[in-house]
């Protein structure tokens, strides 16, 4: 959590709830593009491999798709990095707690230490590949929820500071670091290519929301009753010494590791397209995803604070993935499906320049869509402003590693 959501008072709890409804709402939306997209040119099934950036180029053509591209990628590789040094941060504190403060490693260390272990992992293929791990996460995530619930009550404060009023400044950069923590949009669609049935994504996502985004919200409320305003940034660092937050900070850890390899393989899957790597697991799958990898160890030993870093990412690319492009996807290819336009079997993707916008979007609807792109886009261009001029203020004051090898 970080300072700006903090400072968000309880106002931040209405405004996690509605980027979650959005999310969900435009996530969904996304999911039925595919289908319709199935319908319109049944050949698109040959780019599962990048279906975010194939329905781009269905409806908009090959300069929305490369732009698609570069954002997805960097988005997914931009949102790895604060994982990785949460994770590192982690065990740095958990090193100190169990060695009473004798073993004192730094996160710098850390984090190289992570991204080698990481490695291994992360040369799994698709998703489907990875089932164990998705049905480690689920245990974690929920173990981690209680334990945390458990150690803030059993943690004594001395003083309570009242939750702050909010400001514009401090809600749009909250707004930034939930659309980062929360949005599955880079991930969605290739979780849909694995299901033996893609109707049914819309219930996954609603259920998978109403579980994580129940959690954090219960989370958020403990913490605002027991702590107000003196939440840290990293809520662990606050809690009492006990074997309950050893366990903990473990399980959080390894939590953090197994959704990053999860969450990366679209950003994997579409590179190794592009290099023309087969789909097969073989040695230049490996030796791409560990570059990569220890890439973004480098990146993260520059970075003076993960919390901005968060902030900036959710801001910048994944708001316009989350609140633009769907709801721009879906009124295009509804309009694309009335038209009927299916040629010959060969020709793998079409655009239809000269196509026109029908009402086959109801009009509550198409308002409601048109809401979510002017708000996405006032929303994006505020959080971003303010995201860039806090990292540059609070860069000053926390050096990152780099930055420690010269002092």
């Amino acid at each position: 959590m970080s300072n700006n959501q903090r400072h968000t008072g309880w106002l931040g709890i209405p405004l996690a709830i509605g980027v979650f409804a959005i999310q969900v709402y435009t996530a969904i939306l996304l999911g039925k593009c595919w289908i319709i997209a199935e319908e319109i040119e049944p050949n698109i099934v040959k780019k599962n491999r990048y279906p975010y950036a194939a329905l781009a180029e269905l409806i908009f053509g090959n300069k929305v798709k490369s732009i698609v591209t570069v954002m997805l990628d960097v988005a997914v590789f931009g949102a790895c990095i604060p994982n990785l040094l949460i994770a590192s941060y982690n065990l740095h504190i958990l090193g100190i707690k169990l060695s009473s403060e004798s073993f004192d490693v730094s996160p710098c260390i850390w984090l190289i230490v992570i991204g080698i272990v990481l490695c291994p992992p992360l040369w799994l293929g698709s998703p489907k590949d990875m089932k164990w791990i998705a049905s480690s996460s689920v245990f974690f995530v929920g173990s981690v929820s209680v334990l945390t619930w458990i150690a803030m009550y059993d943690t004594q404060r001395d003083i309570y500071a009242p939750i702050p009023e909010p400001s514009w400044n401090s809600v749009a950069l909250a707004y930034g670091l939930l659309a980062f923590q929360f949005d599955v949009h880079p991930l969605v669609l290739t979780v849909q290519m694995d299901m033996v049935d893609k109707r049914k994504m819309p219930v996954a996502i609603i259920c998978a929301f109403l579980i994580t985004c129940s959690l954090f919200l219960i989370t958020t409320v403990i913490g605002y009753v027991r702590f107000g305003s003196l939440l840290s940034s990293n809520l662990l660092d606050q809690l009492s010494n006990s074997y309950i937050l050893d366990v903990n900070i473990t399980l959080v850890t390894i939590q953090i590791c197994l959704s990053t390899a999860v969450s990366t393989t679209a950003l994997f899957q579409h590179i190794e397209h592009f290099l023309k790597i087969p789909k097969e697991f073989n040695r230049r799958r490996c030796v791409l995803r560990s570059c990569i990898v220890m890439l973004a160890v480098t990146i993260g030993e520059a970075v003076p604070r993960f919390d901005l870093l968060m902030g900036l990412v959710g801001a910048l690319l994944t708001g316009p993935l989350m609140f633009l492009l769907p709801p721009l996807f879906y009124i295009k290819i509804r309009s694309l499906r009335r038209l009927k336009i299916k040629k010959s079997e060969g020709v793998c993707y079409r655009t239809f320049p000269n196509a026109k916008l029908t009402p086959i979007v109801g009009f509550k609807r198409l308002v409601l869509l048109m809401f979510i792109i002017l708000a996405g886009t006032l929303a994006t261009i505020l959080s971003t402003v303010s995201g860039i001029r806090d990292t540059i203020i609070y860069a000053k004051f926390t050096p990152s590693c780099i930055m420690k090898l010269f002092e």
